[in-house]
C-alpha cells in the first residue's frame, strides 16, 4: 500500500529543511566573518584582555663624588614593591586586609587599616586613590605567600630603592626621590632626564579575576638605564666643611650657615655645604621641612656687608687713580650722606687704601664707592657676576639682585660701596673672589666633571667653562697682597692657617634688621670669603653664618681656617710658609652697617695654568727669583729694571707673579723666608 503524506505536513517538512539550510549557512558565514575577516581584531581584544602591559623601570644613573677614589653619593637597588588598590576594599574590611597582610608581608596592621581608610576617604577632601603602597623591599618568602594567598587586591612591583650610601653628606646637593623614582630636589631633580633612563615595556599574563600569572612574562623592549653622572664634589672637603658649619653654628645658636669650596682655575665646586642638614632617604613630611632642605648656598641671597669692599677696592683700582697705598680720608670715624650719619666702629682720621680694607673702615669705602662712581661701580658689580645666575645644574638658583643705577638713589653709594642695597648669594661670593684668585679671570662654576653611559662605559668628561677676563692681571695680584692684609693685619687674623700656607680674604658683618620694627637686631650675617695660598691660589672658601651674635672675623673666620686646612691637604698643595704661625685674635669688625633693607636670615690634578691675557702675551715676563738671597734678587732686578717688594729675609721662597707670568708693569713682590 503507498504512504502519501499530507500537503500541510510536507510544506512543514520543506520549511524545516530550508531553516536548517539557511541557519547553517549564517552559520557558516559567521564563522568565516569571525575566524578570517575579523580575526586580526577579534585576536588583539583577546589579546588586551588576558595580557597585562606594565611598564618596566630603568635603573636610575649612579651619582659619584669626583674627589680622589670617591665612591658612590647616590645609587639605585633593585627591589620588589607590594602595593593594593584601596579602593577594592569593601568598607568596614579594612582591618581584615590589613591583619591578612600583617600575616603574610609582616606590617603594622593598625596603621594600614588607617592608610587604606584613608586613602578611600581623605580628611582633606582630595580625590580618592587607588594605589598604596604597603611594603618598599619584599623578601622572596613574602613573594610566594602572596602568591599563593586569594588576595586579589595586590600588585607586586620590580622597581628600584635609591640609597645615599654616605647618609646626609652633600644632601643639599643630592635632593632626594619621590615614590614615584623621579628627583624632587638637587642634582636628582635637575639632571632628571640624564639619571632616569628609558623605561621598557613587558607583557604579562592576566586571569579572569585579573591577577597576573607570575611567570608568564613576554618582554617587548628592555630598559635603558640612566646615566651615572660624577660631581666635582669631593668627599673628603665636603665632610670638612659639612663638620667645621655644624660646629660653629651649633656654638653660636645660629639659625642656618653655609660653606662653598671652589677651584678658581676650573670653576670646580669641591664643596657645598649648607645647615641644617636632612637625611635624603627620608622624605619631607610637610612645607616646613621642605623649606628646611633649601640650598641656601644658591637660594638664599642676603646682603653681602663688608665682603664686597674688596669689589668696591678693585673697581678703585681699575677706574680711578687710588692705589694701595693712597690715603683714604676716614673722617674720624663719620661721614655725613644724604638722609643719614655713617659710623664706624674705631674711628680713623686717614688710611692707606690697603688698611681700609685691612680695618674694614666704613667710612673709607665710601669715600672710595664716591670716587669711583656709581655707573663703574655698578658695572664692576656685573663684571664680577653678581645679578646672574651661575646655571648650574641645581633647581632653584638665585641670581641675586643688583639694581640699575637709574633707580639709585642720592645716598646709594654710602650703601652700595659696603654692601648693602644689593644681594647675592655664597656661590656668587666665591665666584667673585675667584676672579681675584685667579688673576683677574672669572672661570663659572660647575658642579658635573663626568657622565658615563652605563650600558657601554663611554666615560664624557665635562670641559670647564672658558674663562672670561673681568679685570686687569695686575689689579688682581695688588688686590691679592691687600686682601692678605685682612688677615695678618686686620679683622680677618682668626682666618689664618697654621699650617704653613699663606691666606688672603675678607671678612663681613652685615647687622640683621627685624621686618616688622624695622629696628637693628643684635645678630649679624657674618662671613668670610678666601683664598690660598696667595701667590697662587688653589681655593675659595666662602663661609656665610646667618643669624651670628659675633662678627664675621670671629665666627665665620675660623670656620675658613679648618675647610681651608683640610682642603689644602686633601689636594696635596705645596706649603708656601716654612714656619707655622699661630692664629691670632681678631680685631673688632664694624658692626653698625648701614643697612638699605632686611636680610635673609635663612638660612687632584696637578694645578692648570691661569689664562694669559692676549693683550699681555706679547710684554715682559717675570725672572724667576726663587732660591736667591735678597742681595741677588735686588742686583738681578736692578740690572732688568724691575721693581721688587720685599718681605722678610733669608732666601726667596715664593714669588708673585709667579715666574714667567706676563705682566704690564714690571714689578714683582718676593717673599724671604730663613
Amino acid at each position: 500500500m503507498e504512504t502519501t503524506v499530507e500537503p500541510q505536513a510536507q510544506r512543514r517538512l520543506t520549511l524545516v529543511a530550508w531553516f536548517g539550510v539557511i541557519w547553517g549557512v549564517v552559520l557558516i558565514a559567521r564563522l568565516i566573518h569571525l575566524h578570517v575577516i575579523e580575526h586580526d581584531s577579534l585576536r588583539q581584544i583577546a589579546k588586551s584582555q588576558q595580557e597585562h602591559k606594565v611598564d618596566v623601570p630603568a635603573a636610575r644613573g649612579t651619582i659619584y663624588s669626583g674627589g680622589e677614589g670617591g665612591g658612590p653619593l647616590a645609587l639605585s637597588v633593585p627591589v620588589r614593591r607590594v602595593a593594593i588598590n584601596p579602593l577594592r576594599v569593601q568598607d568596614g574590611g579594612e582591618p581584615f586586609v590589613a591583619t591578612v597582610l600583617n600575616g603574610l608581608i609582616g606590617i603594622d596592621a593598625d596603621a594600614l587599616a588607617k592608610e587604606i581608610h584613608e586613602a578611600k576617604y581623605p580628611s582633606d577632601g582630595g580625590p580618592r586613590k587607588g594605589y598604596l603602597v604597603v611594603k618598599e623591599d619584599a623578601s622572596n618568602e613574602e613573594i610566594n605567600r602572596l602568591r599563593q594567598s586569594k588576595l586579589d587586591i595586590f600588585t607586586i612591583e620590580n622597581t628600584y630603592r635609591r640609597e645615599y650610601p654616605k647618609g646626609s653628606l652633600a644632601s643639599h646637593v643630592l635632593g632626594w626621590v619621590n615614590r614615584e623614582g623621579h628627583g624632587d630636589a638637587g642634582i636628582e631633580r635637575g639632571l632628571e632626564q640624564e639619571l632616569a633612563g628609558v623605561p621598557g615595556r613587558m607583557h604579562m599574563l592576566r586571569d579572569s579575576r585579573n591577577r597576573d600569572y607570575y611567570g608568564e612574562v613576554i618582554n617587548e623592549e628592555k630598559p635603558e638605564p640612566g646615566l651615572h653622572i660624577t660631581l666635582t664634589i669631593d668627599e673628603a672637603i665636603q665632610y670638612a666643611a659639612e663638620k667645621a658649619l655644624k660646629t660653629a653654628i651649633e656654638e653660636e645658636h645660629a639659625p642656618s650657615g653655609t660653606v662653598v669650596v671652589l677651584n678658581p682655575k676650573t670653576g670646580d665646586i669641591l664643596a657645598m655645604a649648607s645647615y641644617p642638614s636632612f637625611d635624603p632617604r627620608e622624605k619631607p613630611k610637610n612645607d616646613n621641612e621642605m623649606l628646611e632642605r633649601m640650598n641656601l648656598t644658591i637660594s638664599a641671597p642676603f646682603e653681602p656687608g663688608s665682603v664686597f669692599k674688596a669689589i668696591t677696592v678693585a673697581a678703585a683700582l681699575e677706574t680711578t687713580r687710588l692705589r694701595p697705598e693712597t690715603i683714604i680720608n676716614c673722617g674720624n670715624g663719620i661721614i655725613k650722606l644724604p638722609g643719614r650719619v655713617v659710623h664706624d666702629h674705631d674711628s680713623y682720621s686717614a688710611l692707606p687704601m690697603t688698611m681700609v680694607l685691612a680695618k674694614s673702615s666704613n667710612v673709607g669705602a665710601i669715600n672710595i664707592g664716591l670716587t669711583v662712581k656709581n655707573q663703574p661701580m655698578y658695572d664692576y658689580m656685573r663684571k664680577f657676576g653678581f645679578g646672574d645666575k651661575t646655571n648650574i645644574p641645581l633647581p632653584g638658583e638665585s641670581g641675586g639682585k643688583v639694581h640699575p643705577v637709574r633707580d639709585w638713589t642720592a645716598a646709594s653709594m654710602g650703601s652700595i660701596a659696603m654692601g648693602h642695597e644689593m644681594m647675592v648669594t655664597p656661590l656668587q661670593l666665591a665666584q667673585a673672589f675667584g676672579v681675584i684668585a685667579n688673576n683677574g679671570f672669572l672661570v663659572r662654576p660647575r658642579i658635573v666633571k663626568a657622565r658615563t653611559n652605563a650600558a657601554t662605559g663611554k666615560k664624557e668628561m665635562m670641559p670647564p667653562a672658558q674663562p672670561e677676563n673681568r679685570i686687569k692681571p695686575e689689579t688682581a695680584i695688588e688686590l691679592r697682597r691687600m686682601l692678605e692684609q685682612v688677615v695678618l693685619e686686620g679683622t680677618g687674623k682668626l682666618a689664618r692657617l697654621k699650617k704653613g700656607y699663606t691666606v688672603a680674604g675678607k671678612t663681613g658683618t652685615a647687622q640683621m634688621v627685624d621686618a616688622r620694627t624695622g629696628k637693628y637686631l643684635h645678630r649679624y650675617n657674618s662671613s668670610f670669603v678666601g683664598f690660598a695660598p696667595v701667590a697662587d691660589p688653589q681655593i675659595v672658601v666662602a663661609v656665610t653664618i646667618n643669624g651670628s651674635y659675633k662678627y664675621g672675623g670671629a665666627t665665620a673666620g675660623p670656620v675658613f681656617r679648618e675647610v681651608a686646612g683640610a682642603a689644602l691637604r686633601t689636594l696635596g698643595v705645596q706649603k708656601d710658609l716654612i714656619e707655622e704661625e699661630p692664629a691670632a685674635k681678631p680685631e673688632p669688625e664694624p658692626s653698625r652697617e648701614p643697612v638699605a633693607r632686611p636680610q635673609l636670615a635663612v638660612n687632584t690634578p696637578a694645578p692648570e695654568p691661569a689664562p694669559v691675557d692676549p693683550a699681555l702675551a706679547n710684554g715682559p715676563k717675570t725672572p724667576d727669583f726663587q732660591g736667591l738671597t735678597m742681595r741677588a734678587v735686588l742686583a738681578k732686578s736692578a740690572n732688568e729694571g724691575w721693581k721688587v717688594e720685599a718681605v722678610g729675609r733669608g732666601i726667596a721662597r715664593v714669588q708673585e707673579p709667579t715666574p714667567g707670568t706676563p705682566v704690564a708693569s714690571k714689578r714683582v713682590r718676593v717673599v724671604f723666608r730663613p
